[in-house]
């Protein structure tokens, strides 16, 4: 008979030597019937499982969602919800154990933490750039190795001293110590990657450099692991075997799956998706590898993290393999490594405080030891001080890798429970203290190293640019759409010999598929990148046709530069800064933009918004909806309109106009307008220091008014008009009045009348924030029916004040002014 309420069943009969025999067999221990037929759900292991899974997420997201606002890293959340989970907090009730943790279920679980770890492996490798991040650590390779030694040196010297286990012999003690010290010394790359990319610094100098620093730490860990694999045999045949095991698997990964790779990545078409079926033999084959690497001996850790790394990194294939797995991997299969690692954690079984302290004494020690050093060793490349101290703060940020290291030495027993326990804490404790430190002290700062020039505090500005010397413009651009307009803008410029046009053109990639965000020259093609962007090569051709076919002397240096969108600002900044460029010019994206889905668009947005917030020069957003720049013809009158109100942003408009007039073809007309009634905002009473600071604005724009007015007088290529009008809002009303056939519309973002910068007036309009009000109205359907492109200027990330006397020279006597060239 059977009893389907239950996962037994019973069987009973008579044996031949008429006894009556009773089996009672478990047939069924995965799912569950139903609790409406009598199973117990938590009796099998597939509810208790997606139990688990859904426990775990309620309670890390809860612990994420009231530890926000002090900046506490996802990854504490996730290891804070494994141990209230484990022995320490929950699982020190029994019944509540045995439901949701029991025996039978184990095997699972650690089969499901296994694969979580196996697939992050090979996320992590994938993402990783090796060749381009050991480049870039050349210049900076002390600062991976020398706070390493130091960090090395203080803990295992202390170790020696301080933590000793009677129950290890002199060698496995010595080796137990050794393996905590590098385990907790080490900067792994993927650790300090996550980190950055969650305090949005992963582009700036600050992050590339400690991104190189941790790369020189993983290699250095490679090397050793690879060398105690060797030196662990004493056996010189198994030495062999295992080096030749090692050989095989190197070659197989390089010579046969490596070129696989490539073959896929170079057979899938341009902008095409990978075929599923390679995506699904891709995923498939990491348990494989991770299978082989287990029966050769090399660990079955190695495999998946080779394979990532003989993967193309970034589109197409790259790119795909992350978009597919990386959600799956990061929340259904990790949480259940978080788990494990919860269940072998029980603070609450520790009982020698004393030695708790010491060793967490210890592990500051060598924190700080790292800290020091890098601070010293920033010295030398003339990083600031205050850089050093968060370089070394970042370095110090432990993670999932460091749990994974303990969990392999708890598994080999040169760990035991309570050092694991003790270990597990300090690594929480350590990244709870810094990440949030860091955001604290980190202030945004383009350049990290202690430069000295003219420009030093101030802002780059257009018209404190010689008119003598090179004009260097930034061009930003995200497609080939962009580059028509882009470069007719720059050509109506006006390169001449005396003043020759400098352009660094910089394709904007987004950062998919890589951990590792780049800016780099091409100097080769794309030869020297490690992933392939066709569109980039087609972009760079384009403006290396229009240079070699300007009417003046045009040189372009391409750049690619491939980050995320809400830090993709930040190598364009630091680039500005140490080529010393006035100018910055991107391109706006339109929410009807065929080359842009929604959510992309918006990206972009947030992205011009982060250039305004912290750009040290002069910023265009250029509105071209129709492409229309780009039928501009050398031979034809080319028409700008300036539309003035007031300020430091409307005066740039107006120098980037007069530096247009340089062209024989060239007509600037500007529109100026005089505001009776002026607004300040929100303030009804100005202070004394707001009214000369207002005052001495006024002076500044009329400077550069009769500077504008005097150039090229009579020859029919200025022109001038100035409109009286009661208030801001009439502005808006007036500019309806001066619709013409305008090639190009030139305005500030911001002006001196305070009711065009008001919030009420942005709130109905989509895009104010970021062009203005201005701006907006001008690029919108309501003036000339959206067809004519729109420059809007930006004089700095801020207002500027009477500190900065380089824009408050005029710009024909800071033509007088020779700047030294430090390109």
């Amino acid at each position: 008979m059977e009893n389907p309420a239950s996962n037994v069943t019973i069987t009973s009969y008579w044996d031949p030597h008429a006894h009556w025999e009773v089996c009672l067999q478990k047939d069924r221990f995965v799912g569950s019937y139903g609790i409406f037929i009598g199973d117990r759900p938590f009796s099998f292991v597939l509810p208790v499982t997606l139990f688990q899974l859904f426990t775990f997420n309620l309670i890390s997201r809860t612990i994420y969602f009231l530890l926000r606002p002090i900046r506490t890293p996802r990854f504490i959340c996730n290891l804070l919800g494994g141990i209230i989970l484990g022995p320490t907090f929950l699982g020190r009730n029994k019944a509540y154990w045995r439901t949701l943790f029991p025996e039978r279920q184990s095997a699972v679980l650690v089969f499901s933490a296994l694969t979580g770890t196996l697939y992050f492996l090979f996320l992590v490798a994938l993402k990783m750039d090796v060749l381009m991040t050991i480049r870039a650590a050349k210049s900076t390779w002390r600062l991976g190795v020398i706070p390493l030694l130091a960090s090395f040196g203080v803990i295992i010297a202390f170790l020696r001293v301080f933590y000793t286990r009677p129950e290890l012999s002199a060698t496995q003690d010595f080796v137990a110590s050794l393996s905590i010290t590098v385990a907790m010394a080490i900067s792994n790359f993927p650790v300090i990657s996550d980190a950055l990319i969650e305090l949005n610094l992963i582009a700036t100098e600050l992050g590339q450099i400690a991104l190189s620093s941790s790369m020189i730490n993983d290699i250095i860990l490679w090397l050793l692991i690879i060398f105690h694999s060797f030196a662990y045999e004493s056996d010189l045949k198994i030495t062999m075997n295992l080096l030749g095991n090692w050989s095989l698997f190197m070659c197989f990964m390089y010579f046969v799956m490596r070129p696989t790779m490539k073959l896929i990545s170079r057979i899938t078409p341009v902008g095409k998706p990978v075929n599923e079926v390679y995506v699904v033999f891709i995923l498939l084959m990491v348990l494989v590898m991770s299978a082989v690497g287990d029966m050769m001996g090399v660990s079955c850790l190695m495999g998946p993290l080779v394979l990532g790394l003989v993967i193309p990194s970034g589109p197409p294939l790259g790119t795909t393999l992350v978009e597919k797995s990386e959600v799956l991997v990061a929340h259904v299969l990790l949480p259940f490594f978080f788990m494990y690692v919860g269940m072998k954690t029980d603070l609450s079984a520790l009982r020698d405080w004393r030695l708790f302290l010491t060793l967490q004494s210890v592990f500051f020690a060598g924190d700080l030891a790292k800290l020091l050093t890098c601070i010293l060793v920033s010295l030398m490349y003339n990083i600031k001080p205050r850089y050093g101290t968060l370089l070394g703060l970042t370095l110090n940020i432990k993670g999932i890798t460091q749990l994974i290291g303990f969990v392999r030495l708890m598994k080999v027993q040169v760990l035991d429970n309570e050092t694991f326990s003790q270990l597990v804490f300090c690594v929480a404790l350590i990244t709870a203290i810094v990440t949030p430190l860091i955001n604290l002290l980190y202030k945004h700062r383009p350049r990290i190293l202690q430069t000295a020039n003219l420009y030093k505090g101030h802002v780059r500005t257009i018209q404190s640019t010689p008119r003598n010397t090179e004009f260097r413009i930034i061009c930003c651009v995200h497609n080939e759409d962009n580059v028509r307009g882009v470069t007719a803008l720059i050509e109506v410029c006006s390169p001449v010999l005396e003043s020759p046009i400098a352009i660094y053109a910089v394709h904007l990639i987004e950062l998919l598929g890589k951990s590792t965000p780049i800016l780099i020259p091409i100097n080769n093609g794309l030869k020297s990148l490690s992933v392939n962007y066709p569109n980039t090569n087609h972009i760079m051709r384009a403006f290396q046709n229009y240079s070699n076919n300007s009417s003046g002397p045009v040189t372009v240096c391409p750049y690619v530069n491939v980050a995320s969108y809400k830090s993709m600002h930040d190598a364009i900044i630091t680039l500005a800064e140490e080529k010393m460029v006035p100018f910055i010019l991107i391109p706006f994206p339109e929410n009807d933009n065929v080359n842009h889905v929604g959510h992309v668009a918006a990206s972009i947005r947030k992205m011009t918004a982060s250039f305004q917030a912290h750009v040290p020069c002069t910023l265009g957003i250029l509105v071209d909806k129709h492409s229309r720049l780009g039928t501009f013809n050398s031979d034809v009158v080319f028409n700008v309109a300036v539309f003035f109100i007031g300020g430091a942003d409307d005066r740039e408009a107006l120098a980037l106009g007069m530096r247009m007039l340089e062209r024989e073809k060239t007509r600037v007309s500007l529109f100026r307008f005089v505001v009776n009634n002026r607004e300040y905002g929100n303030k009804i009473v100005l202070t004394k220091e707001e009214r000369e600071e207002e005052e001495e604005d006024m002076l500044m724009d009329e400077g550069l008014i009769d500077e504008f007015k005097g150039m090229k007088y009579g020859s029919g290529n200025v022109s001038w008009y100035e409109i009286f009008v009661e208030d801001g809002v009439a502005v808006l009303d007036a500019v309806h009045s001066l619709e013409g056939n305008y090639d190009l519309v030139m305005v500030g973002r911001r002006h001196n009348d305070g009711s065009l910068d008001s919030e009420e007036m942005a709130t109905f309009i989509e895009n104010a924030a970021v062009l203005g009000i201005l701006g907006d109205m001008l690029s919108s359907t309501e003036f000339c029916i959206g067809m004519i492109p729109v420059l809007v200027t930006q004089c700095g990330g801020v207002k500027l004040t009477s500190s900065n006397k380089l824009d408050k020279i005029s710009s024909t006597n800071l033509s007088l002014k020779s700047f030294s060239d430090t390109k």
